[in-house]
């Protein structure tokens, strides 16, 4: 029975120390994830229909319905968009962002329209956008 006690204390010791790392993307909210997922799919849409990304908040408002988990995020600042930005095949600047990932890291939306998690080192070496 003491053997027992022992190797649960070992346990559960063990597994409180796989939550410590000084990795920056630890206090990653993943529910930005699907966020930026579902504001890629609202890009991929657009092009098709010849419509042009939106190059501000009031532009993306009436097709909120297109990206219905990412338009709360994009209202109340969680989801950082580098307006009248598009998708393209193999590029690798930023489109949007997680609010805070130049900080701690986080998630963002690759011009290809991969959604990954950066380091705030590799956000700041990531190309963005350039202003037009």
């Amino acid at each position: 029975m003491r053997y027992c006690s022992i190797a649960s204390l070992l346990l559960l010791m063990g597994l409180g120390l796989f939550g410590c790392s000084s990795s920056n993307t630890n206090n990653v909210d993943d529910s930005m994830k699907p966020a930026l997922e579902d504001f890629g799919q609202f890009l991929t849409t657009l092009a098709p229909d010849g419509v042009k990304p939106p190059k501000k908040l009031e532009e993306f408002l009436p097709r909120e319905p297109m990206a219905p988990i990412a338009a709360e995020h994009l209202r109340n600042g969680k989801l950082v968009y580098f307006w009248g930005t598009d998708l393209k095949a193999g590029g690798q600047s930023i489109v949007a962002y997680e609010k805070g990932t130049d900080t701690t890291g986080g998630w963002v939306l690759l011009e290809d329209g991969k959604v990954k998690k950066m380091t705030s080192e590799d956000f700041a070496k990531a190309p963005k956008p350039t202003k037009k």
